[in-house]
């Protein structure tokens, strides 16, 4: 099993990204593994593409459904309060988001993430595959 974040998925999926390329490598790398999101992360994918990257609207909707389709997807407000711990406690601030994700991830056992955030390397728990 490995967990997916969002500047992975928007990576692979928008091909003007910076790392478009690594990540497709890295889908090959990975395609006989269990791929892993969550909830948070299909909010946080398409608030990104609609907000930010102003990706065509059709687009848009076509990602969401790989995202349902093609991932298992974890519900995460189970993880919402040991997420708050971490934001309490970690001397580093980081985003709430990637709190419930750590947590999530300790909590099912799921050892690595795609990710090109390395504030994820902070977490002696959790490999980072970039």
């Amino acid at each position: 099993m490995i967990f997916l974040d969002t500047n992975y998925l928007i990576s692979y999926y928008i091909e003007e990204e910076e790392q478009h390329n690594r990540a497709v490598e890295i889908s090959k790398d990975i395609a006989s593994e269990e791929k892993i999101i969550s909830r948070l992360i299909i909010a946080e994918t398409i608030n990104l593409l609609n907000n930010k990257l102003k990706i065509d609207k059709i687009k848009i909707e076509e990602i969401y459904n790989k995202l349902i389709e093609d991932y298992t997807l974890i519900e995460d407000h189970y993880f919402y309060y040991n997420a708050l711990k971490k934001t309490m406690d970690w001397e580093k601030r980081l985003p709430f988001f990637d709190f419930v994700f750590m947590s999530l991830m300790e909590e099912l056992g799921i050892k690595e993430i795609i990710t090109f955030d390395s504030h994820f390397d902070l977490n002696k728990n959790i490999k980072r595959v970039y």
